[in-house]
């Protein structure tokens, strides 16, 4: 088999199949290039994750060969060799030789018909609609702060569990929802070891050029893989995932709506800076960061190693409802470093609720087109009557709940339990 392609739209099709090659010496290493329906696809795996990428090609050729090459072999020489007319040609026992302006270069090919094609589960995938690959690549980046990566004893925890268009995680310690409005049929499983990798294909440049992804769900015995997630872009290319058989434990969202008892809001580049000072006294690897209330201050505090705690005070924070707040509370800092990397701005809200020795913060907030990175909004939301920016809030969000605009960003909440 020969095929004639432009350097530019090899590599183009290659940043798909990129995401999903290992690098390692067998066919999870390579890609594979088939001609098919007059096209060439360009396919690659890598333990549960897969991928397929159709380029325009002049093929000789017939329908259904196949030829693999080892993929850091290839990128290599694609990323050297000069722009124009690139030609791979496979002699059908094993040598490939790839040729280009001014350099020719022999590769080998493994046996392409061991490669685990799904051609079957895909061509019986159902669809389960589309959705802007930025709103789903920001609802899945705030979520996997939250997934579980205890997947020996607990492996229910380690995946985004999406059912009826709101995505779930939880490590038993807190607990994360993201919803994204009209997507109400996506109801997907991700394994958290392969979050990274979707959200690299969500992400390209191609996947948010093409304005939707469109998501399909596939059904297969567990001794033949078990089903799969795939995730479709605009010029046929698509990401797919195996679906894991366990589901995430049912996770309550009845108090999204519940008023906090008292709030703490952080301002975050000095919230960073307290951190950065006490952790240099900690134990080495601590993660817990207590929080108390002095005499109406916030003061943040971890224990010394050698003895004794180190406090820093909050002296930007600012503390609603402060009599309310009696009792200190420790919760672990990558939650709250979670919030900060994905939401960005100035300062973090955080609600809180003592209950019984212990209670939990929560973490408020819906997108719209004025946040930064609110990718998912695509409608302006403001508060009738005014010209005032909206309040992404709780309290914003149920002012407007009821105005009759459409309120069209992800909305998102978090809990996070703590001790006294």
């Amino acid at each position: 088999m020969k095929i004639t392609i432009s350097k530019q739209d090899l590599e183009r099709a290659l940043v798909v199949a990129k995401i999903s090659v290992s690098g390692d010496s067998d066919l999870s290493g390579h890609y594979l290039f088939r001609h098919r329906g007059g096209k060439i696809e360009i396919l690659s795996y890598h333990q549960r994750i897969f991928s397929l990428s159709p380029v325009v090609a002049t093929v000789v050729g017939e329908e259904g060969e196949a030829f693999t090459v080892e993929a850091w072999r290839l990128d290599k020489w694609v990323s050297g060799v000069p722009d124009g007319v690139l030609v791979l040609s496979s002699d059908g026992s094993g040598d490939v030789t790839c040729s280009g302006t001014r350099s020719k270069i022999k590769l080998r090919s493994l046996d392409s018909s061991k490669f685990p094609f799904s051609d079957k589960m895909v061509a019986a995938s159902t669809s389960q609609g589309k959705v802007a690959p930025t709103a789903l690549s920001r609802a899945l980046s705030i979520s996997r702060w939250f997934v579980s990566g205890d997947d020996t004893s607990k492996p229910e925890l380690c995946q985004i569990d999406a059912v009826k268009g709101v995505l779930w995680a939880t490590d038993r310690r807190a607990f994360s929802s993201a919803e994204i409005p009209g997507a109400e049929g996506l109801s997907v499983r991700i394994p958290s070891k392969d979050i990274a990798a979707l959200l690299k294909f969500l992400n390209e440049k191609g996947t948010v050029e093409g304005g939707f992804v469109e998501i399909k769900e596939a059904s297969r015995p567990p001794t033949e893989g078990g089903g799969a997630s795939l995730f479709y872009r605009a010029d046929g290319s698509y990401f797919g995932v195996t679906r894991p058989n366990t589901s995430l434990p049912p996770l309550s969202k009845d108090n999204r709506d519940v008023p906090d008892s008292f709030s703490i809001t952080i301002d975050h580049a000095e919230y960073t800076l307290a951190v950065l000072m006490i952790s240099a006294a900690a134990p080495k690897g601590h993660e817990r960061i207590s929080f108390k209330n002095v005499d109406g201050a916030v003061v943040v505090s971890m224990p010394s190693e050698a003895g004794g705690v180190t406090d820093y005070t909050l002296t930007l924070a600012v503390l609603k409802d402060p009599e309310k707040f009696t009792m200190s509370f420790d919760i672990d800092c990558s939650y709250i470093q979670g919030l900060i990397s994905t939401f960005g701005g100035e300062s973090l809200r955080l609600g809180c609720t003592p209950r019984g020795n212990g209670g939990y913060c929560t973490f408020h907030h819906f997108d719209n087109v004025e946040d930064e990175k609110a990718h998912g909004a695509i409608e302006e939301i403001k508060e009738v009557g005014t010209d005032a920016p909206p309040d992404t809030s709780l309290e914003g969000y149920k002012k407007l709940k009821g105005t009759g605009l459409s309120l069209k960003g992800n909305r998102y909440y978090t809990v996070v339990g703590w001790r006294s």
